[in-house]
């Protein structure tokens, strides 16, 4: 079963597209940051629902996010969770805030991530290592 979630190419894990995140990936693709806007509160909804979580619409349009924001929270793993990232360790993943109430977590791609802090403003990294699909990385803005 895990087999059929791993690239060949390069033995990563692969990440899968679900209907309500279609939108989010391609614009992953395009270089930038798309999340669901209520059409009846006009609240952004991240992760995406079926369902917005403030006045229980049901429809949704796009709607682009800055690619600039404040990390939330991160961690710095020592340990690789797959085999593909054992020469990567350690390496941290963050959570940024690029609007009120949308948090992106993604790899972070700069020197020392036990540097890292709360508060920190990141810029996002695209990049293109899910197949045909995108993903998306945090440097410091500083760097």
């Amino acid at each position: 079963m895990l087999d059929s979630l791993i690239d060949a190419e390069s033995a990563r894990p692969l990440l899968s597209e679900s209907p309500l995140y279609a939108e989010y990936f391609q614009g992953l693709r395009q270089r930038r940051i798309i999340v669901r806007m209520c059409t009846g509160c006009e609240i952004v909804q991240w992760p995406p629902r079926e369902i917005c979580g403030v006045c229980q619409n049901s429809r949704f349009v796009p709607a682009d996010v800055p690619t600039e924001g404040e990390t939330y929270t991160y961690s710095v793993m020592y340990r690789a969770f797959h085999p593909a990232f054992k020469d990567a360790v350690p390496y941290g993943v963050v959570v940024v805030e690029p609007a009120p109430g949308v948090r992106i977590i993604g790899r972070y791609v700069g020197p020392d991530p036990d540097s890292l802090e709360c508060g920190q403003r990141m810029t996002a990294v695209f990049d293109d290592l899910g197949i045909d699909s995108g993903s998306i990385a945090w440097r410091r803005i500083d760097e």
